[in-house]
């Protein structure tokens, strides 16, 4: 992290270039169409990775979209890895304990609780558990409350693993 990273600013609004596209992606989300508005938001994403860098602040926003979106569109696996290198991302270019970092810590770990799937849970689970102790810690609550649920998962007692992998996360406080 380079010191002037730090003082980055966050933009509060959306950029005047983009506002009729995320206008239409609101109201797609609003008519219903989770998957369509997901499909748009990556597009966005994409464009704005090639267009800005990977790094910049329009892009990061446009990740943290995809995961909303991801979750809206029942897809929590994917909601997770989004969050979770959106997160990584921000950690490049501000301190861990900025806003932005604990958000898509925060918006990580809302989703990957409601990921149902072992495999997904797992795959998912492993990053989120490093990105937790690197932005919080080994001691914050939420450290050891993923290992508890992630433990289980990865252990050979299925009945105890199906158990662990019910849907128990706070999802609707991801926020874009």
């Amino acid at each position: 992290m380079s010191s002037a990273a730090i003082v980055l600013p966050v933009p509060a609004l959306v950029p005047e270039f983009l506002a009729p596209r995320i206008e239409n992606l609101r109201h797609t989300l609003r008519t219903g169409r989770r998957d369509e508005a997901l499909t748009a938001a990556r597009a966005i994403s994409e464009e704005l990775t090639e267009s800005h860098g990977p790094l910049h602040n329009y892009t990061l926003h446009a990740l943290e979209l995809v995961a909303f979106c991801a979750q809206l569109a029942g897809q929590p696996a994917m909601a997770t890895e989004v969050s979770i290198r959106a997160a990584g991302a921000w950690l490049q270019v501000l301190d861990s304990r900025h806003r932005q970092v604990h958000r898509q810590t925060h918006n990580g770990t809302a989703s990957w609780l409601t990921v149902t799937d072992a495999g997904d849970a797992l795959r998912t689970g492993v990053p989120l558990l490093a990105l937790l102790q690197s932005v919080y810690g080994r001691e914050h609550p939420s450290t050891p409350f993923v290992e508890r649920r992630l433990n289980p998962i990865a252990g050979s007692d299925r009945a105890v693993s199906q158990n662990a992998l019910r849907a128990s996360g706070p999802a609707l406080l991801v926020k874009p």
